[in-house]
């Protein structure tokens, strides 16, 4: 985590270790995604019998992915969830849909957390509910 303190202002990003991430599952070269997820998306459930192989995979990605939500990222923090639930026995299409979202993360990866001390407004935050 990389924390930066200028005037009265902190930044603190993740870039370094979303790098690693990326290069790590070979996906850097990846178009950007411009969401989390893909509009009208719902995972189905897995009846199928458990790959283990494909389990650990999309366990290890989830895992990545849940620390960079909670360190810098909530704005994955819904797909992420989603994905989640999923863990114990995915199909590849759950898998597909996580490096999905790093291929969001590829797009948006120079962006920081901004803490600022000259506002008077105490933290406030934007969303988008959809």
């Amino acid at each position: 985590m990389c924390i930066i303190r200028q005037d009265q202002k902190i930044f603190i990003d993740q870039t370094d270790y979303l790098k690693k991430i990326l290069q790590h599952f070979q996906i850097e070269n990846m178009c950007p995604a411009p969401t989390p997820l893909p509009a009208r998306y719902y995972p189905q459930k897995h009846e199928g019998p458990v790959d283990p192989h494909l389990q650990k995979c999309f366990q290890t990605i989830i895992g990545s992915l849940l620390y960079l939500m909670l360190g810098t990222h909530p704005d994955i923090a819904f797909a992420v969830t989603q994905l989640a639930r999923y863990t114990a026995n995915p199909f590849q299409d759950h898998l597909n849909k996580a490096l999905y979202i790093y291929c969001y993360l590829a797009r948006t990866q120079r962006y920081s957390m901004v803490y600022s001390g000259d506002s008077k407004l105490g933290i406030y935050a934007c969303i988008d509910s959809d």
